[in-house]
């Protein structure tokens, strides 16, 4: 294992050995302290065989900045971007739209909004309760065709891409974060749904050569970002 150490930023090449029967996690990089000044890993993209990261923070001045982390396969090695690499904007429109690259599955959003419960009460008492405690409380869902990718209760919905990524057109596949941040492959019009990896992950991306999955684990209360790559098997590139 060779180790790197930048400002803040330490990355981790290992080279994995691929398992017949079962997808494999590569942890690439760890991102900490200083090098996301305080912010978050907000996307995973490819362009080519380069995994882009992008970390967003705030600045002073109250306007958002992203920086970008680029770790070139298969070496692994890291450098920082001055500049949004020119793949990205592409990379990003193919894998958030809301139609896969073959037009076979579509994901909507739905919002289902409804009174907490806060006891046993008259109806006029939980009304009071509700404008109390901040409002009513909000569901924010994805399906994709007739299954439920993605659930979340909060007034923020995930931002297109947050938790899916469409695979190259040829595969034809999604991968997406279930509400309790389990990694999942399924068919692009959401048959076939399989679980790959149980965690809290986020950021889904998928490699342009179909072999590979980027995602990201919020750690520390996101003091610490872990960037891994998934090695897939035969079954889920067929």
């Amino acid at each position: 294992m060779r180790r790197i150490l930048l400002p803040a930023l330490v990355v981790l090449a290992a080279s994995a050995s691929m398992s017949a029967q079962k997808p494999e996690k590569e942890l690439v990089a760890t991102i900490s302290g200083p090098s996301i000044k305080g912010g978050i890993v907000s996307e995973l993209a490819w362009d080519g065989g380069t995994l882009i990261i992008q970390s967003v923070a705030m600045e002073p001045t109250g306007v958002m900045k992203a920086d970008y982390f680029t770790v070139a396969a298969p070496s692994m090695d890291v450098l920082t971007a001055a500049a949004p690499p020119p793949g990205l904007d592409r990379y990003w429109k193919m894998k958030s739209s809301r139609v896969s690259p073959t037009g076979m599955g579509k994901i909507t959003a739905d919002t289902d909004a409804k009174l907490p419960m806060y006891g046993v009460a008259s109806l006029e008492q939980r009304l009071q309760d509700v404008h109390e405690m901040g409002g009513t409380v909000q569901t924010q869902s994805l399906m994709l065709h007739d299954r439920l990718i993605h659930s979340r209760t909060t007034g923020i919905p995930p931002y297109d891409g947050e938790v899916w990524s469409w695979s190259p057109a040829e595969l034809n596949r999604i991968a997406y974060v279930d509400a309790k941040g389990d990694l999942w492959i399924a068919r692009a019009d959401g048959s076939d749904a399989e679980r790959v990896l149980k965690g809290n992950y986020t950021l889904p991306a998928w490699s342009e050569d179909g072999r590979t999955l980027a995602i990201a684990e919020r750690k520390d209360g996101g003091r610490k970002w872990e960037i891994s790559v998934i090695h897939l098997t035969e079954k889920f590139r067929n």
